[in-house]
């Protein structure tokens, strides 16, 4: 479960501004489709968010006593998307970029 907060609500609003509306999307997930995506090779990055971790990259996913790898880090860390966020979204949090989300002391 997804719960409702401000760090999602970030998220998906910074990577609808990048990527369009039409490429952006919140839906259920099953591990069938992640299964799926690692097995054809479309499955590059995994990530959580939070309010204290902002944002988490995922290197695996451990289902059925199989691990799933997620192979697209940067540097071994972070994803494109993930790394994106994360430096869009402290970025914020800390005056370093005006966002109309925060309000400069």
């Amino acid at each position: 479960m997804i719960l409702p907060g401000v760090t999602r609500d970030s998220a998906l609003e910074l990577c609808r501004q990048w990527y369009g509306n039409s490429r952006v999307s919140e839906r259920r997930c099953t591990m069938k489709e992640i299964l799926d995506a690692s097995n054809s090779g479309e499955l590059l990055e995994v990530f959580g968010l939070g309010t204290a971790a902002v944002v988490s990259p995922v290197k695996s996913i451990s289902y059925n006593e199989k691990d799933i790898h997620i192979p697209l880090l940067i540097d071994g860390t972070m994803g494109p998307i993930s790394k994106r966020l994360w430096d869009s979204i402290t970025a914020i949090q800390y005056g370093r970029i005006q966002s109309p989300w925060s309000v400069a002391l």
